[in-house]
């Protein structure tokens, strides 16, 4: 995973930053899932905690102005935060494995998001210079004759 500066980070939009945790998440939570088939049960102990706080982080950052998916949202991070801890004190490699399907589609379905938004915005910004130049009026032309 690349690591990122402070500076980088603070540039970010909150839909980057967005992104940038779910793809923490998903790198721990498989990195979890490893340690655990490798016997590290210390290693799957801090990466889970791990994706709990990114769980945390990514609940803290819910728009509730975005309606009933912010509340679904909060649900899903809830139910996956339980899991976790579930699996966490099992060692239960099939729980971790439906927590990582969940958030697998959620990161998913943020991308897709995030793209047909960015698509959006450069229509709007092609039909805004659009715009523009239909308004706009050349001094000194004189189109009569």
């Amino acid at each position: 995973m690349k690591i990122y500066d402070e500076q980088e980070i603070m540039e970010m939009k909150p839909q980057e930053l967005t992104a940038l945790l779910y793809t923490a998440f998903l790198e721990k939570l498989r990195g979890a899932i490893k340690a655990l088939e490798e016997g590290n049960l210390i290693g799957v102990n801090h990466l889970l905690q791990s994706c709990n706080d990114i769980l945390e982080r990514l609940g803290g950052g819910i728009n509730y102005k975005a309606g009933i998916i912010a509340d679904q949202l909060e649900a899903l991070y809830d139910f996956c935060s339980r899991k976790l801890m579930e699996a966490n004190v099992k060692k239960d490699k099939d729980i971790m494995l439906q927590v990582l399907k969940i958030m697998e589609n959620i990161s998913e379905a943020w991308s897709i998001a995030m793209e047909k938004a960015d698509m959006e915005a450069g229509i709007d910004n092609k039909l805004e210079s659009y715009d523009n130049y239909l308004y706009y009026e050349p001094a000194n032309i004189d189109i009569s004759e």
